[in-house]
């Protein structure tokens, strides 16, 4: 019987690519479309339902395989998704692909604003993002809050639930600047799958989902990268702390 794996996240942060170089892979077969994503466990009604229905509802067309997977970004943070996953696929492999989070941040704002929901500037919207925290469902129809630039760029909180619901052990956590377009970096992920790791995938150097060419005119003042880099540095010391990730890529 096939394993499965889900992509968590996080969002922006390279997870269409992720999902391109694993669905190429022979053993590997990944829920479709990946635009838009499943969600399937975001909804509550389906929560209840048993393996079955979720299988027959993805999976009928994968064939022999090692692994079943499925990528929905907005799981991280969602704690009901984590729960349900782990009721229904206990020993699921949860992957989460990590990016600089003010680089992160920046395309999440781009995308956002690309897809009409977001009238200010960068540096306004940053500052209000709290402002919206809890009321963003009365102007967006969508899974999760698509202002939570600099929040959901705090990865450390959102690893916690998956870690305690599937273990550490079966937590692989890859950071965008080093696996993007890195074979070497590709094939250890498919021999700590335990697939082939001599595979190449196709597709290895072309970036997937990109934001529109306007993110250039994205860019942040220097004192205000600062202070975000600044807000986001006792979160990146826990990554580095519990999980032994190198991120010193990160803010160069």
């Amino acid at each position: 019987m096939a394993k499965h794996l889900f992509i968590i996240g996080a969002q922006r942060s390279g997870t269409t690519y992720l999902y391109k170089m694993l669905d190429a892979h022979p053993e590997v077969y990944m829920a479709k479309p990946v635009v838009p994503e499943p969600k399937y466990f975001i909804n509550p009604e389906n929560n209840s339902t048993d393996y079955n229905a979720y299988f027959k509802k993805y999976f009928t067309d994968a064939g022999d395989v090692v692994w079943l997977g499925e990528k929905s970004t907005s799981y991280m943070e969602c704690d009901e998704a984590a729960i349900a996953i782990s009721r229904l696929i206990p020993s699921a492999t949860i992957i989460v692909i990590l990016r600089d989070p003010v680089e992160r941040t920046i395309s999440h704002y781009s995308f956002t604003r690309d897809n009409g929901l977001e009238p200010y500037d960068i540096e306004r919207a940053i500052h209000e993002e709290s402002l919206r925290k809890d009321n963003w469902r009365t102007s967006a129809k969508t899974s999760v809050n698509p202002y939570a630039y600099t929040e959901r760029s705090k990865y450390a909180p959102y690893l916690e639930q998956w870690k305690n619901l599937f273990g550490k052990d079966r937590l692989i956590i890859l950071v965008t600047e080093h696996f993007v377009g890195n074979q070497s970096a590709i094939a250890a992920l498919y021999r700590r799958l335990g697939i082939n790791p001599r595979f190449v995938p196709p597709g290895l150097t072309e970036k997937a989902n990109v934001g529109s060419p306007e993110r250039v005119g994205c860019k942040l003042s220097e004192k205000f990268r600062s202070s975000l880099q600044e807000m986001f540095q006792p979160w990146n010391q826990i990554l580095k702390k519990n999980y032994g990730l190198d991120i010193s890529c990160w803010g160069k």
